[in-house]
């Protein structure tokens, strides 16, 4: 064998290992390639998941925060709604006996605080003369004088220095946590 045909058998053997070399840093070029392609896409779809999630999330929250304000709202406006058919209640029942033993009741109480018989009571113009009628048979002196309130009456002592107010709305602001409990119960 000769030297030319040596020298072309390793430049073959060369070229074949080259190619075999080339076909395998070919391949994993290309593998490569694909993983850091993958790998990108992988964590886009990943950070895409978490976004979704946290608007997700976020809708939810403000889904859960606007019904909780309604449900509030709704709760505010039975509430306002029961304050007003009480008030549409004794507007009803004004001057019959039971809201006149109402009103005789909250003047006894009321004069008994005081300690006296001699005060002044203020009540709502619609209740007056019943107020008057009251006051003379519980043999009361004083004056009756008309107020703007809704009902009940507000006593005082005759030098003021003692005030029992038992007009509706104190008496209905007294019992609103008692009645928004009622509300809560039933609306359940």
């Amino acid at each position: 064998m000769s030297l030319f045909e040596d020298l072309i058998r390793t430049k073959i053997a060369e070229l074949e290992e080259l190619k075999k070399n080339l076909l395998v840093n070919i391949e994993t070029r290309i593998r490569k390639d694909a993983d850091a392609a993958l790998n990108k896409y992988t964590e886009l779809v990943t950070n895409l998941e978490s976004e979704v999630t946290l608007e997700r999330e976020r809708i939810l929250y403000d889904a859960t925060v606007n019904a909780r304000k309604r449900i509030a709202e709704t709760y505010e406006e039975l509430l306002k709604d029961l304050v007003n058919s009480l008030y549409e209640e004794v507007d009803k029942i004004r001057g019959s006996e039971r809201y006149v033993k109402f009103l005789t009741s909250l003047i006894e109480s009321a004069t008994a605080y005081i300690q006296s018989r001699e005060v002044v009571i203020y009540t709502s113009p619609k209740d007056r003369g019943v107020v008057e009628a009251i006051a003379r048979n519980m043999g009361l002196t004083g004056l009756v004088n008309e107020k703007d309130i809704r009902g009940g009456v507000i006593v005082a002592s005759k030098d003021g220095s003692i005030v029992v107010d038992y007009t509706l709305e104190s008496i209905i602001q007294n019992k609103l946590e008692e009645i928004k409990h009622f509300l809560y119960l039933e609306t359940q």
